[in-house]
């Protein structure tokens, strides 16, 4: 134990920490501008943290505490240094308190008006110039205080390296490192280093004119991507002014550029505010009562005409657990119809199908707070970067701090030059290649064999399939070299390692057979059932995972409850009050379009999702939808999808309803009501409930928190969970002794076994030859989100990526006489797209990348819908045979 004295009182610590941490720790507040508890080296700059310690004024920040340590804060020594440093500050400040959007944050405000510090030199203009080159934040030198922390932030935490301290004439502030200006730097305005400025040197550029304390703050769960970020929005008039990144998991403080600047969309004109009925002459203003009351006439009238197999439904990764949950068991148990689907049919369908049939449970083994301490990592088909980027800055303070970082992928992505091993693949080739990392892990005697006698199946039929491909013919269909193949396993199998997964590895017509082999790479060196290890899907949309648990498939009801199970719909027909739960699986999304397309399915509703941009082979999924007799759209804007609707139902978005999100890590996390919704739109909880009423069946839970006290009852997943227990901080399923899990199978029961699964490459439906010769791939890029619903209504984010690009290399580029910046015609045997070219060296030869979020530029026309994953039904989105003129 360490003995302390401070300000003379007696304490006692059972572990060394800082000085600071300890006064932390007893609630003594300590001034500071650079201290930032995240920080594995304390910066010690500012100096204000100082206090007497036994007799000598000292850094708190970088003082270890030892035994019989006196400490005084607040000794007039204390004071008067404190004092002495506060009046060069702000001697060294441009002062304009009035009108600084600061006031009444300012740190440097704060401590002078609690220590009686003022100017007492003259307040010379702004010399230095201002970066204002973004259109996210600006940064004024002339307020800098040269604390450091905005660097240290950048550097350290979200690994950019971006920002500097920079000496001019004995004047030291804050700038963009390596570049001119910081839009031209390595920044993607995240906006961290915005967030934790203690004084008005870097600020938003902001929409409306406030006051700190004037706002209402309130906490909630990010809407852009599955990482499920905690924020804090300022409000203002009922309109949201602010973001601020929350300290606790799974971001710890971190935004990315959407979650910190992303949110104007909701303040938009364009925003539904009343129900829409279509008419010959477009569409016109309804009440509510017209609307609903002309659904549920349409869906009775097909139903008595066509039977409930007519009638289809999409629920959405963007709405609530409890909303999902209340969408399936309306069309399930109330209008009789399984076919019932949403968004992750279309990327993670096939991650969840391998990783329940290998381990139990398709979703991620470990949590997204756990990356930060991996020694190893391992990311294949997944720019995390962009696409998760907050995991993505995670993991690169992870390799920053010494992690070693395998890259399977067909282009380079942010991390690609920090990795110790990048697999530049094939398009397709995930197998052969994780076959023959397998076979060098088997044949060099890196496996677990504890593991694998103890706790899995089938290792002698696995290692039979695997040691056909040594690698060097694995290299050879890959497309990269059999020592990186060598290294890359034997990095894999030298510690505890994670494996991350995304859709470059989930949408391929193999893609169950794809997560399996990486599945299976796991098994064998022991990885399951470890704190910084597992393998991890990475759900795209912030509630794909909540919408999957909650039951939005046509084959289960909540917590992964199969239908076709008596049991099963007997509890669901008992706790619903309903009878006649059809026993048979329904239509998957993309086989719904094509019994719309045969003219076998009459009506759909759609919940927040937009097909028209996101389904395959596009062309003939807009034909399909026209021939449907009925169309509902519920949405917060006129989509694409929207435009066809027979009606269209304004509904709220996310900082407009209460509910909990479930992110990609099983974290089951609050959403909260930040402002009122515009004009007549509605919760889509509420609509839900009315669509209910009107077909005559009776919903007793009526609020979130009581759907989701329903669903805890009847989902064992879920079982324990309620708003109390998530209140202050998320918690992973599923719930064990009133606590959650951050990894799963650490105690599998005995008789349980994991499975081993032998599998091999196949070949892609459609090839490149001689009419087609280049491989067109899609996905998604760090300013944009899925089909720009909301991303496409920030002009900050638009300005940073305005329009559709075709990546490709200058060799390629070459070979079709084309430039950067050039435009070309991309056709496939479906449809053709225009499209600008950006150079990206970085890719695979052969290869274009198109991001699938424009309607102008309909990318997903040139996807066949016809290539589906037989086992998860997930589309081919990233093989795609193309010609380029």
């Amino acid at each position: 134990m360490i003995n302390l004295t401070i300000n003379n009182q007696k304490y006692l610590f059972d572990h060394e920490i800082t000085v600071f941490e300890a006064l932390n720790s007893l609630s003594i507040e300590l001034p500071t501008f650079c201290y930032d508890e995240r920080f594995k080296n304390k910066l010690g700059i500012c100096g204000l943290c100082a206090v007497l310690i036994n007799g000598t004024i000292t850094k708190s920040c970088k003082t270890p505490i030892s035994d019989g340590m006196v400490i005084l804060t607040d000794d007039p020594q204390v004071f008067k240094h404190r004092q002495e440093l506060l009046q060069k500050y702000i001697d060294n400040h441009y002062v304009n308190c009035l009108v600084c959007e600061k006031s009444g944050v300012c740190k440097l405000q704060k401590y002078c008006f609690e220590y009686g510090v003022d100017k007492i030199v003259p307040n010379t203009p702004a010399s230095l110039l201002e970066d204002r080159s973004n259109p996210f934040y600006y940064i004024n030198p002339n307020k800098c205080v040269a604390c450091g922390k905005c660097a240290q932030i950048c550097r350290e935490l979200q690994c950019n390296h971006a920002l500097k301290l920079k000496n001019t004439d004995g004047r030291i502030y804050s700038c963009a490192n390596n570049a001119p200006d910081i839009n031209s730097s390595t920044c993607v305005f995240c906006g961290n280093c915005v967030s934790f400025c203690p004084v008005g040197a870097l600020l938003p550029k902001y929409k409306y004119k406030f006051r700190n304390w004037e706002t209402k703050k309130v906490k909630t769960t990010c809407a852009y991507c599955g990482v499920g970020c905690q924020i804090t929005f300022e409000v203002k008039d009922n309109k949201i002014v602010q973001a601020h990144p929350e300290l606790c998991e799974p971001n710890k403080g971190l935004l990315c550029v959407k979650g910190k600047f992303g949110f104007e969309y909701v303040n938009s004109p364009e925003r539904l505010t009343t129900p829409l009925i279509k008419t010959d002459s477009g569409f016109r203003k309804a009440s509510w009562d017209e609307a609903l009351d002309l659904i549920i006439n349409k869906l009775k009238s097909t139903i008595e005409q066509y039977t409930p197999l007519s009638v289809g439904a999409l629920s959405s990764g963007k709405c609530t657990n409890e909303e999902n949950y209340l969408f399936q068991k309306f069309f399930k148990g109330v209008v009789k119809t399984n076919n019932l689907d949403h968004c992750s049919r279309l990327c993670h369908s096939s991650s969840s199908t391998a990783l329940d049939e290998a381990l139990g449970i398709g979703a991620m083994s470990n949590g997204v707070d756990e990356s930060v301490n991996s020694k190893v990592i391992l990311i294949s088909g997944e720019n995390i970067r962009e696409n998760h980027p907050v995991l993505g800055a995670k993991i690169k303070h992870a390799v920053q701090n010494g992690a070693k970082l395998i890259i399977i992928d067909v282009r380079d992505i942010d991390l690609s030059e920090k990795a110790d091993v990048f697999l530049k693949i094939n398009p397709g080739t995930d197998i052969a290649l994780i076959n023959a990392m397998a076979n060098v892990i088997i044949s060099e005697n890196l496996y677990n064999n504890d593991f694998l006698l103890e706790k899995v199946t089938g290792y002698e039929e696995f290692k039979n399939c695997v040691l056909q491909f040594t690698p060097e013919i694995s290299a050879k269909i890959c497309g990269v070299s059999s020592d990186d193949i060598i290294k890359a396993a034997r990095i894999y199998a030298s510690d505890v390692a994670a494996i991350y997964i995304g859709m470059g590895n989930t949408q391929h017509r193999n893609g169950t057979d794809n997560v399996i082999a990486l599945s299976n790479l796991a098994l064998i060196c022991g990885n399951i059932g470890k704190l910084n290890g597992g393998i991890n899907p990475l759900r795209g949309q912030n509630n794909a995972q909540g919408a999957c648990d909650m039951g939005a498939f046509p084959d289960i009801f909540s917590g992964y409850q199969k239908i076709h199970d008596i049991e099963n719909r007997k509890k669901m027909e008992m706790y619903w009050g309903v009878e006649g739960i059809s026993p048979f699986e329904g239509l998957s999304a993309i086989e719904m379009v094509n019994k719309m397309e045969s003219g076998e399915l009459k009506y759909l509703y759609v919940m927040g999702e937009n097909p028209l941009i996101s389904d395959p082979n596009l062309n003939h999924t807009i034909e399909a939808f026209k021939k449907l007799d009925f169309l509902v759209v519920q949405d917060i804007f006129l989509t694409e999808t929207a435009q066809i609707a027979d009606v269209v139902l304004p509904a709220t978005s996310f900082v407009e309803k209460e509910g909990t999100f479930t992110n990609t890590g099983r974290r089951v996390q609050r959403v909260r009501k930040v402002i009122d919704p515009p004009g007549e739109a509605k919760m889509d909880l509420d609509i839900i409930l009315a669509l209910m009423q009107k077909m005559g069946y009776e919903q007793k839970n009526k609020t979130p928190e009581s759907i989701m006290s329903e669903i805890e009852k009847i989902t064992p997943l879920y079982k324990g969970y309620n708003y109390d227990l998530i209140e202050s901080e998320g918690v992973q399923w599923p719930i064990k002794d009133g606590k959650g899990t951050p990894f799963l199978y650490e105690n599998e029961p005995i008789n349980r076994k994991f499975k081993l699964i032998a599998v091999e490459p196949i070949n892609p439906l459609e090839i490149i030859d001689e009419e087609y010769p280049y491989y067109l791939t899609t996905g998604r890029v760090l300013y944009q989100y899925h089909t720009r619903t909301m991303s496409g209504k920030v002009d900050s984010l638009n300005a940073k990526y305005p329009e559709a690009l075709a990546e490709m290399n200058s060799k390629l580029m070459k070979e079709i006489n084309k430039n950067d910046g050039d435009f070309v015609t991309i056709q496939s045997r479906r449809g053709e797209i225009n499209v600008k070219i950006k150079l990206r060296e970085g890719i695979k030869d052969n290869v274009i990348f198109v991001p699938f979020h424009f309607s102008n530029v309909l990318v997903n026309k040139l996807i066949d819908s016809k290539f589906i994953e037989p086992k998860s039904k997930t589309p081919e989105y990233k093989i795609c045979p193309v010609r380029i003129f």
